[in-house]
């Protein structure tokens, strides 16, 4: 039987900097995620949108071009809003807004809901098993190991944000056929990627923070469904308290009775007076949305709501606030066009308000990993 020396081996092979020692944290989650069917059913889902998003760029492409693939739909769009199709380039930077901008909000819904699946467990499994030490024996320090977590996070995330917004941009390049779409168009990218990446790193320092604090990730779940649902829940209801007052004056003026009828009025008589009845119905609708756009841009409450923060600065990133005054202008009648603004805007309060408020949760969250961490990081 050989006998082996069991002493000190020395190591031959190449070391690597500290640099991109967090890499290999991150490599080794996403195998272990990649194990997980229902993440894998989850991230497969949360394709479907960057599917739409592909359709709408490329169908728009052949609109520019007035393809004979889009006849019918060209047809369409004439009857529709024939400013648009007479000249679909001048509100290319406008199509292309609001589909990145519904792109965004819904994956934002499955970045939640990836976090959900993904973040409970980083830590929290390392606390519950005793890893640390195992982690800290390397040549490892606090700040890989918290890089090679929220690397995971941020890989998933940005395989159904990032990556998707990126694809679907080539190709609405590549069925648009015209070079000046990308000063146009290249903007959207930019603010669709950095939005990507402000989610990424804003909810996975959050949930690492929350999975530092318990040993047992279940807990850390209801935690993270709590910050995302309840948040919003409670910023719904103080909204709807404080808008009740002026909701009970809108119905009060918006539940009047049609005018009685008259036998001596003749048939032309009586439809003039509905629509007359009618427009005051839609004035008083317009009216009351108004001033609750009005009132949002210094309201509070919307900053209680985790992902009212993050909605508020993907619009403003995108300035989708800007394509809807743009689009309104489509609408002949001024009344028509403020109803439209009513409706299709979004939160008006100050975006920086919502970034001071990510800015704090992401800055409390470093210290909770800082501290929560730094007892069992012994080797110097």
């Amino acid at each position: 039987m050989p006998i082996f020396d069991q002493g000190y081996q020395h190591w031959s092979g190449k070391l690597s900097g500290h640099t991109w020692r967090w890499l290999t944290i991150t490599r080794h989650g996403i195998r272990a995620g990649s194990k997980n069917r229902i993440l894998r059913t989850a991230l497969i889902a949360a394709w479907l949108p960057a599917i739409a998003l592909v359709s709408v760029l490329c169908l728009w492409g052949l609109v520019e071009r007035r393809s004979a693939m889009v006849a019918s739909f060209l047809q369409f769009l004439t009857f529709i809003f024939p400013a648009i199709s007479t000249d679909p380039h001048r509100y290319r930077l406008d199509v292309w807004r609001l589909a990145y901008s519904y792109f965004l909000r819904t994956e934002l819904f499955c970045s939640m809901l990836l976090v959900l699946l993904v973040g409970p467990s980083l830590i929290s499994q390392d606390l519950r098993f005793n890893a640390l030490p195992l982690y800290f024996s390397r040549p490892l320090r606090r700040i890989d190991y918290f890089f090679g977590k929220l690397g995971i996070i941020v890989a998933f995330l940005g395989m159904v944000m990032i990556v998707p917004a990126i694809v679907a941009y080539i190709l609405g390049l590549l069925f648009s056929l015209d070079i000046t779409i990308i000063p146009d168009t290249i903007g959207i990218l930019i603010s669709s990627v950095a939005y990507g990446l402000i989610i990424s790193v804003s909810a996975g320092l959050l949930v690492l923070a929350m999975s530092a604090l318990s040993r047992n990730s279940r807990y850390v779940a209801l935690a993270w469904v709590g910050i995302w649902f309840v948040s919003g829940i409670v910023s719904t209801v103080l909204l709807n308290v404080d808008s009740q007052q002026r909701r009970y004056a809108y119905y009060h003026q918006i539940t009047m009775r049609p005018p009685e009828y008259n036998p001596d009025m003749t048939r032309q008589e009586r439809t003039q007076q509905m629509q007359q009845w009618r427009r005051q119905r839609e004035k008083v609708t317009t009216a009351y949305r108004l001033e609750e756009l009005e009132f949002s841009k210094n309201d509070w409450r919307p900053l209680v709501s985790y992902v009212a923060n993050l909605s508020r600065l993907g619009q403003q990133l995108l300035h989708t606030n800007d394509t809807w005054v743009d689009l309104s202008q489509l609408q002949s009648d001024p009344l028509q066009r403020d109803l439209m603004l009513a409706t299709y805007m979004g939160p008006q309060f100050p975006w920086y308000w919502s970034a001071l408020v990510l800015i704090g949760l992401g800055g409390l969250s470093i210290c909770i990993l800082n501290l929560s961490i730094k007892s069992l990081d012994r080797l110097k």
